[in-house]
């Protein structure tokens, strides 16, 4: 070989080594690159787990919201259904049948609507319809305070 082409082959052999060199430092920073990835890709994926098990628990939520709505609706309308009895047509106590006389005076459960003896709607409770305590017949007490 001549002195030329031992040269040119150095020549070209330098420029190997350096374009080795820099494709090794590409695929350093790429390697470093994939693995910050990698570590995103997990931590999003964390996130994402945490996130649709807050929205299972929002669902199930609103499903337990949505069933106690109903309730409270179908609560709501048995309370505004309820209609006072005329005071004309009872003559005695809707719960133990006392006579009404002068003495014993009829009382409207603010609750049922029915009409009852002092002794038998004594009791107050608050109810929807009304702030402070209204009277009430001792069953609708008793409903209002299991509440």
């Amino acid at each position: 070989m001549s002195r030329n082409t031992l040269r040119i082959n150095c020549i070209f052999f330098t420029e190997l080594e350096k374009k080795i060199k820099s494709l090794e430092e590409e695929k350093s920073l790429l390697i470093e690159r994939c693995l910050s990835g990698e570590a995103d890709v997990e931590r999003l994926n964390e996130i994402i787990s945490e996130l649709k098990r807050k929205l299972q628990e929002s669902l199930s939520a609103l499903q337990e919201l949505g069933r106690e709505n109903q309730s409270l609706q179908m609560e709501c309308a048995k309370q505004q259904n309820r209609k006072w009895k005329d005071d004309s047509i009872v003559t005695a106590c809707s719960h133990c049948s006392k006579e009404f006389s002068l003495t014993i005076r009829k009382h409207h459960c603010r609750m049922c609507g029915e009409i009852f003896c002092n002794e038998c709607s004594s009791k107050n409770a608050t109810i929807p319809s009304s702030k402070k305590p209204v009277r009430v017949c001792d069953a609708c007490y008793l409903e209002n305070s299991v509440k």
